[in-house]
């Protein structure tokens, strides 16, 4: 079953095709179809990249793990006040 993460939860990324390098995170901010994580722990190896990417990255949650296992994406918010287009507005 997969896991539902949440913001200042550490989490773990494996190097892919999408990813440059393997490493343990923290999730500062959860989008629609990806996470942005600070990068906390990395191979040695791997500095020059995490410096590059100024120790933050985004990562589609298919290639996040919490726990060994798979997340999923946070529920859709609906949509409130000035930011809902259904809403009708009068001029008067």
């Amino acid at each position: 079953m997969a896991q539902v993460i949440t913001v200042g939860e550490t989490v773990d990324v494996k190097k892919s095709k999408q990813v440059p390098l393997s490493f343990t995170g923290t999730v500062e901010k959860l989008y629609a179809n990806a996470a942005l994580l600070t990068i906390d722990s990395f191979n040695k190896a791997d500095k020059e990249v995490v410096d590059d990417l100024k120790n933050r990255t985004v990562v589609n949650y298919k290639d996040i793990k919490k726990d060994g296992q798979a997340v999923e994406p946070p529920a859709p918010e609906e949509p409130t006040g000035r930011n809902n287009r259904s809403a009708k507005t009068t001029k008067k």
